[in-house]
C-alpha cells in the first residue's frame, strides 16, 4: 500500500477527522473518487473513524456495485454516489455527525460567521430535511438540495461536505465543527457575526493558506499519534 492510494487517503482523513473532534460513532463516511477510474470511488465502512485502516475501505462504482474490498458499506453510499455523479468537479464527500454540528442541525440555520474559520463555508451552505415518507437515503433529492454548494445540512442529523479535494473537504469538516460550537456559544452571550465583507475577504485568504497548512499539520500529527496506520505502508 502506497501513501497516495485512495484507500490510504480515506483512512488517513477519517483519523484526522477523529482527532479534530468529528468522530461520529460507527456511522459517518469519507468517500474519495478514484483518480484513475473517476466513475468509481473509495468509501469507508461502518466503524469509528479512529480505527480505520486501508484494508477496511471499499471501492464501488456509481451504480453501487462493490469492486474491491470486503468492508460493509452503509446505505449512505447512495447519496455519495449521486453527489459524485452530479458534481464532476468534486472528488471527495464527507458525512459527519460531530457533536456541535449535530446540535446546530436541529435549527435549520446556517452556521454563522462568528469565528474566523467559519469563513470557509460562507455562501456555501444548503439544507435538506428528511420528511420520514420518502426513502431514508434519497440520493437524488439530497444532491439536488446541495446544488453547486459545498455544505449540506441534514436536519436533526449532521452534515455532508463536498469538495474538489480530500484536503479541502476534511479541513472544512473539522472547522465546521469548531465554527458550530462557536456559533452556539456566541449566541448564548449575544455575540455578533463578522461583517459580510470580512467573511468574503477572509475566505479567499483561508482557501489560499489555511487549507494546505492544516492538511500538512494533520499529516505530521498522524505520524505521531497513529503508527498502526503507517505500518500498512510499503517500506
Amino acid at each position: 500500500m502506497h501513501i497516495d492510494h485512495p484507500a490510504f487517503q480515506v483512512a488517513a482523513a477519517r483519523r484526522m477527522l477523529a482527532r479534530g473532534g468529528c468522530e461520529s460513532r460507527v456511522a459517518g463516511q469519507v468517500a474519495l473518487r478514484d483518480p484513475d477510474r473517476p466513475e468509481t470511488f473509495w468509501i469507508s465502512p461502518w466503524g469509528y473513524f479512529d480505527e480505520t485502516l486501508p484494508d477496511h475501505v471499499v471501492q464501488v462504482d456509481l451504480d453501487l456495485r462493490v469492486l474491491s474490498g470486503a468492508g460493509g458499506v452503509s446505505p449512505a453510499v447512495g447519496f455519495h454516489a449521486e453527489m459524485l455523479r452530479d458534481r464532476p468537479d468534486a472528488s471527495a464527500v464527507i458525512h459527519t455527525h460531530s457533536p456541535s454540528v449535530e446540535v446546530l442541525s436541529t435549527t435549520g440555520t446556517d452556521v454563522g460567521m462568528y469565528s474566523a474559520d467559519a469563513c470557509l463555508v460562507h455562501d456555501e451552505q444548503a439544507h435538506y430535511f428528511d420528511d420520514g415518507v420518502r426513502p431514508i437515503v434519497d440520493g437524488p433529492r439530497m444532491s439536488a438540495a446541495l446544488g453547486d454548494r459545498s455544505v449540506l445540512w441534514l436536519g436533526n442529523h449532521g452534515v455532508v461536505i463536498v469538495a474538489e479535494t480530500l484536503a479541502l473537504a476534511t479541513v472544512r469538516a473539522i472547522t465546521l465543527e469548531t465554527a458550530s460550537r462557536c456559533h452556539i456559544e456566541a449566541q448564548m452571550i449575544g455575540g455578533k457575526e463578522m461583517p459580510t465583507a470580512e467573511a468574503i475577504r477572509s475566505k479567499s485568504l483561508y482557501l489560499d493558506n489555511f487549507i494546505g497548512a492544516m492538511w500538512e499539520a494533520n499529516w505530521r500529527r498522524l505520524r505521531r499519534s497513529d503508527p498502526d496506520l503507517f505500518e500498512t505502508l510499503e517500506i
